[in-house]
């Protein structure tokens, strides 16, 4: 990470509870002081029987395509609990819509076959639209997951199945409100946001003091996340070229700098 540095910067990171997530590591390596706010949790949904129907059924699927790490997580859990083993999902073709998904999917079963250039459920569909037409897709999804990856594999021609994998679900407002205390006193340097979901608890949360938010140098990973924190009046200050961790956490850094007199 070069000579980039967060000294004496106080970063607010809203990931999920219990996600897999490297953010905060990058953070205390550049020399941040992290504070964890999870905003969401991911959990089950209320019934994973489309879900077993597929997995059962893998070897009529040519292709099974993830729009999330969170995606194959739960995924290959429903394999384990169906006693399916994770050889039967790797025999389909495998796309992941980006570096973290396709991470995931390399460590629970093979490095996917295909990874767009652009990790958004979009740029998956196009990539794939040549691949798929009159075949069978499967989409493990989150239960309130945007529409644009199966939307443009139907497009394609392809037959998609898209059951709920996993749901997220707000956190308690009461483990949030303190991060608008936070930031009206000027004590948190940044706030990184990796979902939409995650902006809209914290912004259900803190109701009127979610304006507050607007006084730190507000981070997200994506494209989809900073159009939902412009959507609060919050301004984007940065935002990766990539939807990485690493990258994330490097651009925080290039922005903020270490504090001054560090």
């Amino acid at each position: 990470m070069g000579s980039l540095r967060l000294d004496g910067r106080r970063i607010v990171v809203t990931r999920a509870t219990g996600a897999d997530d490297a953010l905060p590591g990058h953070l205390r390596e550049l020399g941040a002081e992290v504070l964890s706010f999870p905003a969401i949790a991911i959990g089950a949904p209320g019934s994973t029987a489309d879900l077993d129907r597929a997995l059962a059924d893998l070897r009529s699927f040519s292709w099974v395509a993830f729009a999330s790490a969170n995606a194959v997580t739960w995924t290959c859990s429903r394999l384990a609990a169906l006693r399916i083993p994770p050889e039967a999902l790797a025999a389909p073709r495998l796309a992941a819509v980006g570096r973290a998904t396709a991470e995931a999917l390399r460590k629970a079963v093979r490095a996917p076959d295909l990874v767009p250039a652009d990790a958004r459920g979009e740029a998956l569909a196009a990539a794939l639209a040549p691949e798929v037409k009159g075949l069978r897709v499967l989409v493990p999804r989150a239960e309130e997951g945007r529409p644009e990856l199966t939307e443009g594999l139907a497009a394609a021609g392809a037959e998609v199945v898209a059951p709920v994998a996993y749901r997220t679900l707000p956190a308690d407002p009461e483990v949030l409100r303190p991060l608008g205390d936070l930031a009206e006193r000027g004590e948190v340097d940044a706030i990184v946001f990796a979902s939409p979901s995650a902006v809209r608890a914290v912004a259900i949360a803190l109701g009127d003091r979610a304006r507050l938010l607007a006084r730190a140098t507000i981070a997200v990973i994506g494209p989809t996340t900073a159009e939902a924190a412009r959507q609060q009046g919050w301004p984007v200050a940065v935002r990766p070229s990539y939807p990485d961790t690493g990258a994330l956490a490097e651009a925080i850094a290039a922005r903020l700098g270490p504090r001054p007199g560090r």
